[in-house]
């Protein structure tokens, strides 16, 4: 749901202004969302994938009608072909830009709606528009008096991908490189000085995690929760056990997972396939943990 809330406001837009092609930029998770409520809609819809992005995502786009185009380069490569695509052609740009901010503010919206005290909310940050959509959010029910105080509000990105927790630190940028926490590989992420902007007027911090946490995360939340997450939904909960000095004991902490495990199934296997005999004369692969 966390796209889908963008995605609608997104779309309403689009027909307000009478389009008739939406095009985006999307490792997988958005342009999902985007198809669907275009095929709804009855609009034509074209998305650019990055190179790495997960089949399983490709495979949903294409279901709804959507055209996908797989470029050769990163996310950040296919956001700034879109934008070229649409300063010369008819088409109407989505991605994570004004409206759909005001869509997945609903996040902090529905968070508020469902706690009597909120502490501190720790997000994934990819392109930083779900931490600061949800920043408005906590502000908005603030200044109308429907939220006591604000809470602290703090964002986890990927060791490998960290270009919001560089400026948060003050270090120079390094070029993003592959991590299996794909729908938050942004080098160059739209909302990141609003997403900085965010964390430091909440107060709240901005950590790293590496591809061995995110994994172990991710275990942990099915293992002990019943969720089952892909690696960028478990991003927020490694960043909070790696960092447990910063939450403040007795706090009512919010950890907001993002995306289906489903959505990257064979991320984090452990082991090798071995062949065991079964009763029968077949013999059956399976992974020993």
């Amino acid at each position: 749901s966390f796209k889908d809330r963008g995605s609608s406001v997104e779309i309403a837009r689009a027909l307000e202004k009478k389009a008739k092609h939406v095009v985006c930029a999307s490792t997988g998770n958005m342009g999902a969302s985007v198809s669907a409520y275009s095929a709804m809609s009855g609009l034509k819809c074209s998305i650019l994938a990055p190179e790495d992005a997960a089949f399983v995502k490709m495979e949903q786009i294409l279901a709804y009608g959507a055209r996908l185009y797989h470029i050769h380069g990163d996310y950040t490569t296919a956001a700034k072909m879109v934008e070229q695509l649409t300063k010369r052609k008819s088409l109407y740009m989505l991605g994570d830009y004004l409206w759909r901010r005001e869509g997945t503010k609903s996040v902090g919206f529905e968070i508020c709606d469902q706690m009597k005290t909120i502490d501190h909310v720790v997000c994934p940050v990819g392109n930083g528009t779900l931490i600061s959509a949800t920043w408005k959010a906590f502000q908005e029910f603030y200044t109308l008096g429907w939220l006591k105080k604000l809470p602290l509000v703090s964002g986890i990105q990927s060791s490998r991908c960290s270009p919001v927790y560089q400026d948060f630190s003050g270090k120079p940028r390094k070029r993003c490189v592959h991590t299996v926490a794909v729908a938050i590989e942004c080098g160059d992420p739209l909302d990141g000085k609003r997403a900085l902007e965010a964390i430091k007027e909440s107060g709240g911090i901005c950590v790293t995690v590496t591809d061995e946490e995110i994994l172990k995360c991710r275990e942990l939340l099915a293992q002990k929760e019943g969720l089952f997450a892909e690696p960028a939904g478990a991003v927020a909960l490694a960043g909070i056990l790696k960092n447990k000095k910063s939450f403040r004991k007795g706090s009512n902490v919010v950890c907001l997972v993002t995306g289906h495990g489903l959505k990257t199934p064979r991320t984090g296997v452990k082991g090798k396939p071995i062949e065991v005999k079964s009763t029968g004369k077949r013999f059956l692969k399976v992974f020993k943990p």
